[in-house]
């Protein structure tokens, strides 16, 4: 890893980020409105912590509102009314912040 990369990360990682944020904005705007607070939500609940299961929920959700743009669905037929409960079933397997601070807890303790 060069001293570049460490300074300001994987610019691969940085370039995937403004692609998937890219599919987003062409959303039509209810649908990226959604998306931004879902994924405001996601970050306040501390539901991802990694970047790649970042990845992968974002982009599932951005085709997730890409195909009910598409067949002309609002967004609460894609995910229901508990809007909050959807985001919490994509991230159910994912190693959230609580999980990665009761590991760092667990690790103090000797």
């Amino acid at each position: 890893m060069s001293i570049i990369e460490k300074i300001f990360g994987d610019f691969s990682e940085k370039k995937a980020w403004r692609e998937m944020e890219k599919r987003a904005k062409a959303l039509p705007e209810d649908y990226f409105h959604a998306y931004k607070a879902m994924q405001k939500y996601l970050w306040d609940t501390g539901g991802v912590v990694d970047w790649q299961e970042s990845k992968f929920v974002f982009n599932h959700m951005i085709e997730l509102l890409e195909e009910a743009a598409a067949g002309g669905k609002r967004v609460k037929e894609v995910t229901g009314n508990d809007v909050a409960a959807f985001c919490d079933d994509l991230v159910i397997d994912a190693k959230s912040w609580v999980d990665k601070q009761r590991q760092k807890l667990n690790d103090a303790i000797k």
